[in-house]
């Protein structure tokens, strides 16, 4: 089945609406791993299981044999989402609408119909191609972690996430910290006699904002960042709270490390004897070479559909780092839907950008796959 024929256009959709009409919000992934490992054998993709936990697998389904060989990868899990959400798909002319619709499940849905395509003719083409749905991209990113420890690699790795189906080359990395500060309680009409853990919290961020801003700037994904996303303490207005407890988001540009931008953060955490921490979730960054030669090729595969795509940088953290950052390889994202429609409540997608977008992966591999 050709993914730019009219059979493959309406299973790329027919999909997709299965796909959105099942909850996966992390980490119960199961139930659509499990109607995807279904509909992947009906289809002869043959796909086998990669553990990540327990009730929680990636699946691989491997097309063709020897190199180069490319992955596709996309994400089945969602974010939990406040508010009201389309509980299952529902299609308005060219959209389609329903949690998870562009992040991910349109990249899904556009990585199998591609995969179908590349599977009827792979003798033809040569070399292999990989369809790698994982679990966990939206917690702790463990997913695609966990088969690379396993021993999965490969030469070339597409990420499918929402990109306008522009080009992600590089992104940033992450810190997320739990910070708990120790006050002394008083009676608000004298604070003075104790000591606000508000105040403790206000000053420790401040001075970690002070230490990350010395690290640089990325020409494409930003400077380095901090959002105090969550802050709880005290209980009255006539009361200093004793105890704060704050969630902290930071953000690292390329090429700074982890362990550096961790190293400094600690120090000034390590230094305050009524500050403790934990350690949430960590990310290193993207950074693939502007002229590397699947940007090019991915280029010029988009630019045979009429498309202009931008070679960008991103401010979230993807799946593309540990292919790049373990395995060394070079790893991108491009997919349909934009992220200014994630994580929404009415989150939606392009039916035909999705069409799309598997026609842009068939040529991907194409491309890579002819040398």
């Amino acid at each position: 089945m050709r993914a730019d024929s009219p059979a493959g256009k309406k299973y790329c959709i027919d999909l997709l609406s299965k796909l959105v009409d099942i909850s996966s919000v992390f980490p119960n992934e199961e139930e659509v791993m499990l109607f995807l490992e279904r509909e992947l054998s009906t289809l002869g993709l043959k796909p086998q299981r990669i553990e990540v936990e327990e009730k929680r697998f990636n699946l691989l389904c491997r097309i063709g044999s020897g190199s180069p060989r490319i992955c596709l990868n996309a994400h089945a899990d969602t974010v939990p989402v406040n508010g009201e959400s389309t509980p299952n798909a529902r299609i308005d002319e060219d959209i389609l609408y329903g949690l998870g619709a562009c992040d991910d499940k349109a990249s899904i849905a556009a990585q199998v119909t591609a995969c179908l395509d590349i599977a009827s003719r792979i003798d033809e083409i040569g070399g292999s191609v990989d369809l790698l749905v994982s679990v966990d991209e939206e917690g702790d990113g463990k997913g695609v972690k966990a088969a690379i420890r396993q021993g999965y690699s490969c030469d070339y790795a597409v990420i499918g996430e929402p990109s306008d189906l522009d080009i992600v080359r590089a992104h940033n990395g992450l810190i997320f910290l739990s910070i708990t500060t120790l006050g002394k309680a008083a009676h608000g009409s004298a604070p003075w006699v104790g000591v606000s853990a508000i105040d403790r919290m206000m000053e420790l961020i401040g001075e970690i904002k002070e230490v990350i801003s010395e690290f640089p700037s990325h020409q494409d994904t930003g400077p380095v960042s901090l959002n105090l996303g969550s802050i709880k303490a005290g209980d009255l207005p006539n009361r200093v709270p004793d105890r704060c407890d704050a969630l902290v988001d930071i953000r690292l540009a390329p090429p700074a490390k982890v362990d550096k931008v961790l190293g400094a953060v600690r120090e000034v955490l390590d230094s305050k004897e009524w500050a403790s921490y934990t350690i949430d979730k960590l990310g290193e960054t993207l950074d693939t070479p502007a002229d590397s030669k699947l940007v090019r090729t991915v280029i010029e595969s988009a630019e045979e559909f009429g498309l202009k795509p931008r070679v960008i940088g991103g401010r979230g953290w993807t799946e593309a780092e540990p292919f790049r950052t373990m395995l060394g390889i070079e790893s991108l994202v491009i997919g349909p839907g934009s992220m200014n429609q994630a994580h929404s409540s009415k989150e939606f997608v392009s039916i035909s950008e999705t069409q799309l977008a598997a026609q842009v992966y068939v040529r991907i591999v194409e491309k890579l796959l002819a040398g």
